[in-house]
């Protein structure tokens, strides 16, 4: 941005509810040059989960899969109250 006005005009165009936070959780891994996994979880602007993929990395085939909702609703329990969020 060139100056302060516009950089000011542009946060103030972006709606809270189209900002969505998304944290990047690594998963233990006994080996992660060969494995690693995780979780990307998606918060909304009032630091709550919304939505949370799985990922994982064995050896180069790699794959990202939504949680379920029952998956959701546990990482919710054990992450939840773990996070904050704060925008200004």
């Amino acid at each position: 941005m060139k100056n302060d006005e516009e950089r000011e005009n542009f946060y103030n165009s972006i709606c809270g509810s189209e900002i969505l936070v998304r944290i990047e959780i690594f998963l233990p891994s006994a080996n992660p040059d060969k494995y690693y996994d995780g979780l990307f979880l998606y918060l909304n602007d009032e630091g709550k989960i919304v939505n949370a993929e799985y990922y994982y990395n064995e050896g180069g085939d790699a794959a990202v899969k939504q949680l379920d909702e029952d998956s959701l609703m546990l990482v919710k329990d054990l992450f939840e109250d773990e996070l904050s969020l704060e925008i200004e």
